[in-house]
């Protein structure tokens, strides 16, 4: 046919070299209005039949342009269009959002670089990853690609349709043979296909598959990488994943919709340097409808010009059409809304999953266990710069405080004036909740420092390195310069041993004993400290988040306040923070596992626990041949006789 030129064959479309960036020299030549697509799919295919210029002239057209080749030659699976009498196969006619992701993943695999996309439900993502990647395997030379899923029947299955690779088939069993690599046609014996592999038989680029240990990808070498549905993967897996790819490939496409705040791609999207895509229903042609949202007025403020029939949907009730806006009963909470997004709510069965399937809420679509709209509350009301930073020096042998030096690096944080010797007013009585770790940098030791009478946090000590016992008599030297405080620790584990080992050896009478929760009237017992286990977590952390509506604890830390919101309702009905159980935690004492929170809990209880009492917290008497008792005799003289040597270099008044 005259229409149908000598191909033109640029060099570098088959081989990549020399392009650095997308282009999209025939994509105008599509119509996008469905009908015409499909016409316009119709006549190409009758030119090509019986014609082999045409064939190739096509070939090198799809081969120039990812864009022309998809909504000419690709088609997709929705079976959710039976219900409508329509047939589930339907033309790839991609949205200006979608032409949009192409480009960005495109240049992302030529030159190098990660990127993320965060999506609501249903925006095609997969689709889009899958096709990119299928498109450079097709028309480029050597490429090596690795998409990788939680699970393999997510990657790799016969005949199931959620599988990455069953999209791949799916693409090549629905385009001419001419089109397709040598022996990839649908029933071909030798058409590069294996389990989880893909060669193309024109020009060696392959894709595989695996399912993600953690350590999938590492010590392989690819083109780009996809990691499907990243936030889904086991919590220690969705970390593991991150270092294995990082020398795989310098292009991973991380696809997901977030699943909480608290895992590796929360991490990726937030902390790296990956170029984030986010797809959001509000940019679906389709989905945004009728995107309207509460105005100034309390009125609903229509945002587009659509008119016509949408579904009225109410929980419990059978859906309706009716005329958009006229009839429709709108839903003024001041959210971003449209007809479609309040049938899908209505088909949720939490907030969560709102959150999580649909607005791309990372901290919305965890089961938090502190509001995250009140914990914003009591940031912009509370939370404020420390009026003094710096480090609380102490005699090492009996923690007795020396002096507070301003550091602005250092580890102490105040929220209160000293006075102009330096010390705290002599009238405030206080308490501090310690949070003990192990000191090898993976999460922090904190001590934070409450009023007793109002509530309010008043410092707060924190490092990542400081090993147990240092902290321990760190702490005690805290307790000591704030009128001799009141103190609590979590005395779980050999950390928490440690901890009251050295408030013992240190004759520290001012401390909480643990109380037996099982017996009436919960009697002290005389074992020092409050011990953490799943229950008493729990227990601990409601009574804290109690406080904090109440305003009995008033936190003026801003970090302190934005640790709550890790903490999770797990499925046993227990509160726990997510980091805390992945053992490869890459972030370190940078992300610590709420141990601000814990240590504010502790103080918290420690503060009801002083106010319940009748008398002012005195030290109680060590009883007469304990292991308290026979350390205090035995290290009395030796305090006294350092005091003596070391009576002039002290502070008056210590």
């Amino acid at each position: 046919m005259d229409k149908w030129q000598a191909p033109l064959v640029l060099p570098g479309v088959r081989t990549g070299i020399g392009m650095t960036e997308m282009r999209f020299p025939h994509y105008d030549l599509v119509p996008k209005d469905l009908d015409a697509n499909i016409r316009f799919r119709m006549e190409l295919l009758r030119d090509a039949a019986n014609d082999v210029l045409a064939c190739q002239q096509l070939k090198v057209m799809c081969a120039e342009d990812i864009l022309f080749y998809i909504n000419t030659f690709c088609f997709t699976s929705d079976p959710r269009l039976m219900k409508q009498k329509l047939p589930s196969r339907i033309p790839f006619v991609t949205y200006g959002f979608q032409d949009d992701v192409f480009r960005d993943l495109g240049n992302c695999i030529l030159n190098g670089s990660d990127a993320t996309i965060s999506k609501s439900r249903d925006m095609g993502a997969s689709w889009i990853c899958i096709t990119a990647f299928e498109w450079f395997w097709h028309f480029f030379d050597d490429l090596s690609f690795l998409m990788i899923s939680r699970n393999e029947k997510y990657v790799d299955q016969s005949g199931n349709p959620k599988t990455l690779f069953w999209k791949i088939d799916y693409l090549h069993n629905n385009q001419p043979k001419w089109l397709l690599p040598t022996g990839r046609w649908l029933g071909s014996r030798d058409s590069g296909r294996k389990l989880m592999h893909l060669e193309n038989n024109d020009n060696g680029s392959v894709i595989d598959g695996e399912s993600t240990t953690g350590d999938a990808g590492r010590g392989d070498r690819r083109t780009g990488m996809l990691i499907d549905e990243h936030a889904a993967f086991e919590f220690n897996d969705s970390f593991r994943v991150l270092s294995a790819s990082r020398d795989t490939s310098d292009c991973r496409i991380f696809n997901s919709t977030p699943q909480g705040a608290h895992n590796g791609f929360f991490e990726v999207v937030h902390n790296t340097s990956a170029q984030n895509i986010r797809l959001h229903w509000s940019i679906h042609p389709v989905k945004a409808n009728g995107m309207y949202r509460t105005g100034l007025d309390g009125k609903a403020e229509l945002l587009d010009d659509f008119r016509g029939m949408v579904y009225l949907s109410k929980k419990g009730e059978p859906k309706k059409k009716v005329m958009f806006p006229d009839d429709y009963v709108f839903r003024l909470d001041g959210e971003l809304r449209s007809p479609w997004f309040d049938g899908e709510c209505d088909r949720c069965a939490s907030r969560q999953e709102i959150n999580q399937e649909l607005n791309i809420d990372f901290a919305g679509s965890d089961h938090l266990f502190f509001d995250s709209e009140y914990i914003d509350i009591l940031r912009k009301k509370y939370a404020r710069e420390p009026d003094l930073v710096g480090d609380l020096e102490y005699y090492a042998e009996t923690c007795e405080p020396k002096r507070f030096v301003e550091n602005p690096k250092g580890k102490l944080k105040l929220w209160i004036p000293l006075t102009g010797e330096g010390r705290i007013a002599a009238d405030r009585k206080f308490v501090t909740g310690s949070d003990v770790s192990a000191g090898t940098g993976a999460s922090n030791s904190v001590t934070s420092i409450v009023d007793s009478l109002t509530g309010d946090k008043v410092g707060v000590w924190t490092d990542a390195n400081t090993l147990p016992d240092p902290f321990s008599a760190q702490s005690i030297a805290i307790a000591k310069f704030f009128n001799r405080a009141f103190m609590i620790w979590d005395g779980s584990g050999p950390t928490g041993e440690t901890f009251k080992k050295q408030v013992v050896r240190n004759g520290y009478g001012r401390i909480y004993y643990r109380r037996n929760e099982k017996k009436v009237g919960r009697p002290v017992s005389d074992e020092p400290g409050f011990f953490i286990n799943g229950n008493t977590r729990t227990s601990l952390l409601q009574d804290y988040r109690q406080a904090l509506v109440d305003s009995a604890f008033i936190n003026h830390s801003d970090n302190g306040l934005r640790e709550c919101l890790a903490f999770v309702h797990k499925m046993d009905g227990n509160v726990e923070h997510q980091k805390s159980i992945n053992a490869m935690d890459p972030s370190g004492a940078r992300s610590a596992h709420g141990d601000e929170t814990i240590a504010d809990a502790l103080a918290c209880l420690g503060v009801s626990e002083f106010r319940e009492s009748p008398m002012e917290m005195e030290e109680p008497d060590v009883p007469i041949g304990s292991l308290a008792w026979r350390i205090k005799n035995k290290e009395a003289k030796s305090r006294y006789e350092f005091f003596k040597r070391n009576q002039d270099a002290l502070s008056e008044g210590w």
